[in-house]
């Protein structure tokens, strides 16, 4: 089987700007995700990006295409399935074809190159259509209030009357944005990797991290240290 590592990298960064090149650790936030990508057990690394500058950063690394995503698709209201589709499209117009396609996020450094590596021959060996990293919640549900016009409710109802988290039950995980891994027939067919009853679900043993602004890279540096 044949996985496109693809690495979706635009410009454009309204909470951090230059999000995908802005120092983490002495190196641009980009460098950790391409670190473990050429690690990984997959046929290639693909970047997509708007930018000319992280092109020429990323192509110093080693990643041979030349690929440069259209600001159509760059926007922050772009949908990164749209963007995928886009580079697959011009990968195979240029004779290169993948049987799955792999999502590591610059903005979510944060991640255990063997338990990726698990999650990728688990997906291959049990011939999974979809399979997503998913973090233990930090909240849970009903700790969530759901606000209407003139009241509110939660989001979900109270099971428990303690207010202590380790009697909170345990089965409550996030989608974390670390890993998405898809056959290609199956993204296109539901334009998602998340269905239900479909996707699998991989229990992370790390904390969601997902870098957005100043706060969350000060953090994601600590962790990641």
């Amino acid at each position: 089987m044949k996985i496109l590592g693809f690495i979706p990298a635009r410009a454009g960064s309204k909470g951090l700007k230059n999000k995908n090149m802005v120092d983490f650790l002495g190196k641009p936030l980009i460098y950790q995700t391409l670190t473990i990508a050429k690690k990984l057990n997959i046929s290639d690394i693909f970047v997509s990006t708007d930018s000319k500058k992280i092109l020429v950063y990323v192509q110093k690394f080693g990643i041979k295409f030349d690929y440069l995503r259209p600001k159509k698709l760059s926007t922050s209201k772009s949908q990164i399935t749209d963007a995928i589709f886009h580079g697959i499209e011009w990968l195979k117009n240029n004779n290169n074809n993948y049987d799955a396609v792999l999502v590591l996020q610059p903005s979510n450094p944060y991640r255990n190159f063997h338990e990726v590596n698990k999650m990728i021959n688990r997906f291959k060996s049990k011939k999974i259509q979809s399979l997503i990293s998913v973090s233990e919640a930090e909240e849970h549900p009903y700790k969530y209030f759901k606000l209407k016009k003139n009241s509110w409710d939660f989001l979900e109802k109270k099971a428990i009357k303690s207010l202590n988290r380790q009697d909170y039950p345990n089965n409550y995980y996030v989608e974390d944005g670390s890993i998405y891994l898809s056959q290609i027939n199956f993204l296109k067919k539901y334009k998602n990797f998340v269905i239900k009853n479909k996707t699998v679900l991989y229990k992370s043993s790390l904390k969601k991290i997902d870098i957005d602004t100043y706060e969350d890279l000060q953090i994601a540096k600590l962790l990641t240290k």
